[in-house]
């Protein structure tokens, strides 16, 4: 038996060694940690699959899942079962050379994919309830402006639009939002670890893009100026438009994020700029955080300017006059 084969099995046995002792830990835990197991599995299986092969990867995970059947319940096997697909398909996208595009999109889909399971074809053998989930948060944000009333007027709670955003159709759009949106973070999250740990043991890592060639797609441009307008239209309840409240209300958030995202790249390109100590950039990083959430029009605008102006290419030219005088 070569070197090779006796480090592979070697690996794979500590592996699965470190993975029975974290489910044991989980299941003292009452299975605290079955729904960041996406977070966390995946990496070890896309190291060994890149150290060794994505075969001997299979034949580890196999090993992992039969090592979960024994030591934990049915609901953590298929989270630990799922997670160490997510591991594989990644490690095997990146063995074809797949863009870092395609290869969050992949974690991404394994993610719906536990969503589905869990919350719809299966919601009952994992103790969740769509209606229950949908009442509570029902209840979440009356509650909210409820509060808001007591200050402002009960006025507040007979504008059509609080009226739409207490409907039930609407609570259960917010959700199927906030699950897919789950999903898109969860497969950014799993790429940037992979990133950081590979780069870290100083591994092959996947096609990384800097951040001034990140760029708004047009679709996406089209996509948040239509939302935004339409939002505005919205307010006036305009018959036409306000037939689509429900659809337009829950598309505004998803273009906030793009408008995040994009205002986010176009800070820190600036912030790289005009700030060259380290300490410095980062509290200005925390700041731009606290203003996503404090003040979101103050993001929405930033992203525009991102998306609809050339302001990232001034400072980027900016950056390198800089460089070359």
């Amino acid at each position: 038996m070569n070197k090779r084969r006796v480090n592979s099995i070697t690996y794979g046995a500590l592996i699965s060694a470190l993975l029975g002792a974290f489910l044991l830990l989980n299941r003292q835990l009452a299975g605290m940690f079955d729904v960041y197991m996406l977070w966390i599995i995946p990496i070890p299986v896309i190291v060994y699959c890149l150290k060794f092969d994505v075969r001997q990867g299979f034949v580890m995970g196999i090993a992992m899942v039969l090592l979960t059947f024994i030591v934990a319940t049915p609901i953590t096997l298929f989270y630990v079962a799922s997670s160490i697909a997510a591991g594989l398909i990644y490690a095997h996208g990146m063995k074809k050379g797949y863009s870092s595009l395609q290869l969050i999109i992949s974690v991404i889909m394994v993610s719906l994919f536990m969503l589905v399971v869990t919350t719809v074809v299966f919601s009952s053998f994992f103790g969740y309830s769509l209606a229950d989930d949908i009442e509570f948060t029902r209840q979440s944000t009356e509650a909210i402006f409820k509060s808001m009333a007591a200050v402002m007027g009960d006025s507040v709670l007979e504008n059509p639009l609080i009226k739409l955003m207490l409907s039930n159709n609407f609570m259960l759009y917010i959700i199927m939002l906030s699950s897919v949106l789950t999903s898109v973070l969860e497969g950014i999250l799993v790429h940037l670890l992979a990133v950081l740990i590979l780069k870290r043991l100083k591994m092959p890592m996947p096609p990384i893009r800097p951040l001034s060639e990140i760029r708004a797609p047009l679709i996406i441009r089209i996509f948040v100026a239509l939302v935004f307008v339409l939002s505005v239209l919205n307010m006036f309840q305009i018959p036409f438009i306000a037939k689509y409240s429900q659809i337009i209300m829950a598309l505004v958030p998803v273009a906030y994020i793009f408008c995040c995202f994009y205002g986010y790249l176009l800070a820190v390109t600036w912030i790289n700029w005009k700030m060259p100590g380290r300490n410095s950039r980062i509290m200005l990083v925390f700041i731009m955080v606290a203003l996503m959430i404090l003040f979101p029009w103050f993001m929405i605008v930033v992203g525009s300017m991102d998306m609809f102006t050339n302001a990232r290419d001034a400072i980027l030219k900016g950056i390198l006059y800089e460089q070359n005088r």
